[in-house]
């Protein structure tokens, strides 16, 4: 599980994020190397604090390139259950925008960050 919450408080957003981003990095290159098929399973939480994220498509395509690879995991917590979910519409919304950050993430080519980063 890629944890937001707790790491946000601890060293704020931006840090906290890139922090996130580069375990991730490593965490495919260990799996790539011993040959594991890897799925992150991250919790969304409702807050931007606590790891929610309006633009759920923005939100994926932010991850690193190649760590999703057409598997996505994702907990809703509380009352962003019902606020996704609660109504049909909503619902299938929220699953067409996962579905289509997941796609274009395997598909779309994306920047990779400089070294000087």
């Amino acid at each position: 599980m890629v944890g937001y919450s707790d790491s946000a408080k601890d060293a704020g957003r931006m840090a906290a994020s890139w922090a996130q981003y580069c375990a991730q990095e490593s965490m495919v290159e260990i799996a790539n190397k011993h040959q594991i098929e890897l799925t992150f399973f991250h919790g969304k939480g409702g807050t931007v604090g606590r790891g929610g994220n309006p633009a759920l498509f923005r939100a994926i395509l932010a991850h690193p390139p190649n760590t999703i690879n057409g598997r996505f995991r994702v907990t809703e917590q509380g009352e962003m259950i019902t606020r996704n979910y609660g109504e049909t519409a909503t619902a299938l919304r929220t699953l067409d925008l996962i579905t289509a950050g997941v796609f274009a993430e395997k598909y779309e080519q994306r920047p990779i960050p400089s070294q000087e980063w």
